[in-house]
């Protein structure tokens, strides 16, 4: 009702209100006399004149009495707040309804033109609509909504949805005092529950998601290129401009025209986009849509829209002669992530005396390294460890199992099946399958059961200590203790299904969610040893997530001959080159799983990296390259883009080698694909546009600087006309480790924090960069950052400590120390509040990593437990 003038509605209605009230009693008692009683003459002569206008006058005072009834009902509701209401049937109900709504609704709008948010009384039925459309829109105008998932805190929120952690005062404010849908109240100390739709100010905005597809443009790749390839269709270029139109990317520029983009900018994928890599495929495949009990290999093709240069190798060859699939390399790569991840919650806060210098990270076997370079070049984008860790958790079992290779397709095979190979190469596959299933044993989703004589026969000897930290794994003494664990599973199991009246334990899994029943998978050789047993109960076992992969008599399912080839000969499998590993490679692989379960091997000293410390020019030269956090080259003060992406690559390149890299080092760094002598055109012309620019933007001539100079065959950065923060970073570190009492140490830390914008290239697709620089420098800073906040904290400067926390934190915000010395200065400063918040975020973070808080964590979680109390 006059949706755009809710001040005018609200007039007319009260005007109505008060004369449908006040007016009927005026006329009725003024100007005719009060209905009576009839007698009995009268009701014995209804059509009598008399008769008719008293029924008609005792009509009119019923009709009011109800609406004025309705009225008083309506406003008791209102000011009650009460927001459920049971139906209105009668007319003077829905009409006293609109009118009281249309009143309220202006009342408590803040301006004229507003819309109030909070009315809860419901309009008449010819209304209802137009009301909550107005509810609609001012809510929206006032505030969006967030329904709160696991491990969430107000801090993360606000922090990825609004910008800035420190706005979950909004939040809060927000929704202070409101009751939740389990009955719970939101209160001022923020504590959260997964399930909650909280209000969030308007402004709050959907992160980019996190499964988003993105594509790393290529050199020569067009918008049509790319959309012929992910899309299907090159006409559907203009999807991919209008998504990504004024995005920044990491060099600084912006896509502001079709037909103009730069290699290495990252560009959004319409979400319809089909998977475009054959490695999400093979890692996050649903099962096949044909029955359980079949045989039938499943084969999961390369996208064919996959330019041939630009396709992922669906197989994996590794240095030492075995071959896996990219499945396999995803589960290493998440078994790599989370070693990493559990040292950096770990690390400690170095001591004042500590010289902290960067240290080169041990490199993986050569087989590990080949497999992670393999997941991280068919990954896009590629993950930070964290996030890779975090999603890759899920309960839900595996339902097919990648074994091979057939015409350049993936060939995958149900995994509750029994699949038997016979000779020269079967052990080899036997080793690799048993391997990628232990990679994904993780949470129960699989559980192995291999006896300790083929353990010995397949891994070796010495194989019981490593076979302790893999998950998943059940060692019995010998093959018969192996089927009999079977068999008592396969009792336990149907006994489940009888108790859930379910055929199979998908329907058992889809009815009891909650209920972990992994898929069970025995590994053993019946070479030697009577199957009847086995066979006995193995036919049924496929509906109960039971299978078998064994060496030797074929059971009466799938089964091929594996030469010394590797290709399945027989069966399904025929024509199948099938994954293998040696005994060494499956033993490098298992003891990286096994890291990730508490495996430890004797550790090494780390040897220092060798960084030349090199004269910076002064601060105030007219040309900075800034490298740590997003890189970008300033003039003045100013930034400037850099014609393309090669050249700031290159920028980057020769900043972490002050000592400059040859002209071959460079064209093998930045186009590992291109041979010569394309590379070196390549070279010239980016190293060319990149001074013109660098001229053009200083007005200096190549008599003045070239910027990059070359001398004796290797380029390097002027020095005397170009400052870089990473130089200024390694001075400060210098100084620092000659420092002898903590204030100068502390003043030489200073500086370092005041360059460490963020990590190494930040953003940047550089391959060349994580493992040799990105990584080390990321874990020097840190550990620069938690010295000097503690040299800060025990001089009695609090405030400087916390501030320095909070960067360490920004670096790496899983860091326990950090977070554990910033809830522990926030409750020295007395900002309580914000140290709960921060024990929030701890403690999901760590929740998340299934690892509980080291002691000191603990006794500062308890003190502010305590604080809470008092």
């Amino acid at each position: 009702m006059h949706s755009h003038r809710p001040t005018a509605a609200a007039v007319y209605s009260a005007l109505a209100l008060v004369a449908l009230v006040a007016g009927p009693p005026v006329v009725l008692l003024g100007f005719l006399d009060p209905p009576h009683i009839p007698t009995g003459a009268e009701l014995a002569t209804p059509g009598d004149p008399a008769f008719l206008v008293n029924a008609l006058l005792a009509t009119a005072w019923l009709c009011w009495l109800m609406f004025t009834w309705s009225v008083l009902a309506e406003v008791v509701r209102r000011l009650r707040n009460v927001h459920d209401r049971a139906v209105l049937r009668t007319p003077f109900q829905r009409l006293a309804a609109h009118l009281i709504t249309t009143i309220a609704i202006s009342s408590v709008a803040p301006a004229p033109q507003a819309v109030a948010a909070t009315v809860t009384v419901a309009a008449t039925p010819m209304d209802a609509s137009e009301v909550a459309q107005e509810v609609a829109i001012s809510e929206a105008a006032r505030h969006t909504t967030y329904r709160v998932k696991p491990h969430d805190t107000l801090w993360e929120i606000a922090k990825t949805h609004l910008g800035d952690p420190m706005r979950y005062r909004e939040i809060v404010k927000l929704n202070e005092g409101r009751q939740m849908a389990d009955g719970a109240t939101f209160t001022s100390d923020g504590w959260i529950r997964p399930g909650w739709v909280i209000r969030m100010p308007s402004d709050a905005k959907e992160p980019e998601p996190q499964h988003a597809q993105v594509h790393v443009v290529r050199e020569g790749e067009s918008l049509w290129d790319i959309a012929e390839r992910h899309l299907g269709d090159g006409k559907r270029y203009r999807e991919i401009f209008k998504l990504n139109k004024g995005r920044a990317q990491h060099d600084g520029g912006q896509l502001t025209h079709p037909g103009e983009i730069e290699a290495g900018w990252r560009l959004r994928l319409p979400e319809q986009a089909p998977a475009d890599r054959a490695a999400e495929q093979a890692v996050a495949r649903e099962p096949a849509p044909v029955p359980r009990e079949t045989v039938t290999p499943r084969a999961i093709e390369t996208p064919a829209a996959l330019p041939a240069h630009a396709a992922p190798r669906v197989g994996i060859a590794l240095p030492e002669g075995g071959v896996v699939g990219l499945s396999f390399a995803a589960g290493i790569a998440v078994a790599l992530a989370a070693v990493r991840v559990r040292q950096r919650v770990r690390r400690p806060i170095p001591g004042a005396s500590e010289a902290v210098q960067i240290v080169a990270l041990p490199k993986p076997e050569p087989a590990v390294q080949a497999v992670d370079e393999e997941f991280r070049q068919s990954t896009d984008p590629v993950p930070d460890d964290y996030d890779l860790v975090k999603d890759s958790f899920t309960t839900k079992p595996p339902a097919t199992l990648d074994v091979g290779i057939r015409a350049d397709r993936v060939v995958a095979v149900n995994l509750c099946l029994n699949l038997c190979l016979n000779g020269g190469g079967a052990e080899d596959v036997v080793r690799a399958l048993f391997t990628a299933l232990v990679a994904q044993a993780e949470a129960h989703r699989v559980e192995l059961v291999l006896s300790r004589d083929d353990a010995a026969e397949l891994f070796g000897d010495d194989w019981d200590a490593l076979a302790m930290h893999l998950p998943g794994l059940t060692l019995t003494p010998t093959f018969d203790d192996a089927v009999t664990h079977v068999a008592s599973e396969h009792i336990h199991r149907t006994e489940l299904l009888q108790d859930a009246e379910v055929g199979d334990l998908a329907a058992f899994r889809a009815s009891r969610p909650d209920e972990l029943v992994p898929e069970l998978v025995l590994v053993g050789r019946l070479t030697g040893r009577d199957p009847s047993y086995l066979e006995s109960f193995m036919e049924y076992a496929p509906r109960l997530g039971i299978g078998a992969i064994l060496l030797g008599t074929r059971l009466a399912e799938a089964g091929c001959e594996v030469g010394t080839d590797f290709r399945a000969v027989g069966g399904d499998l025929n024509g199948t080159d099938l994954f293998h590993l040696s005994q060494q490679e499956a033993i490098v692989f298992q003891r990286r799983i096994a890291m990730q379960h508490g495996y430890e091997e004797p550790a090494e000293d780390e040897p220092a990296a060798e960084i030349p410390v090199v004269e910076n020019a002064q601060a105030t030269t007219r040309v900075r390259l800034l490298v740590l956090g997003e890189v970008r080259v300033e003039i003045d003060g100013e930034p400037v883009d850099i014609p393309t992406a090669k050249g700031m690559e290159m920028l980057v390149l020769l900043a972490v080698h002050p000592n400059g890299r040859t002209r071959e080092e460079i064209c093998a760094e930045l186009w590992p694909d291109v041979g010569e002598p394309q590379a070196g055109y390549r070279f010239h012309a980016a190293l060319s546009d990149l001074r013109k620019r660098l001229w053009a933007a200083t007005g200096t001539t190549r008599k003045e600087t070239n910027f990059i100079e070359a001398e004796s065959g290797t380029y390097r950065i002027d020095r005397q006309h170009v400052w870089i923060d990473l130089w200024e970073f390694h001075r400060a570190l210098a100084e620092a480790r000659k420092a002898t009492d903590p204030e100068a140490k502390a003043a030489a830390l200073d500086r370092a924090a005041e360059v460490c914008r963020g990590h190494l290239a930040d953003g940047a697709p550089y391959l060349w960069i994580d493992l040799d620089h990105r990584d080390p420098l990321t874990l020097t800073s840190v550990r620069t950052l938690l010295q000097l906040g503690g040299i800060h904290e025990k001089a009695g400067r609090p405030k400087r400590a916390l501030e320095v926390m909070e960067q360490a934190l920004t670096l790496d915000p899983i860091n326990e120390a950090a977070a554990a010395a910033v809830i522990r200065l926030l409750i020295g400063l007395g900002r309580r509040d914000e140290a709960r918040l921060r024990a929030q975020h701890l403690n999901a973070h760590l929740a998340s990593l299934d690892l509980e808080p080291a002691p000191a964590t603990k006794a500062t979680l308890r003190q502010l437990q305590v604080l809470g109390r008092v």
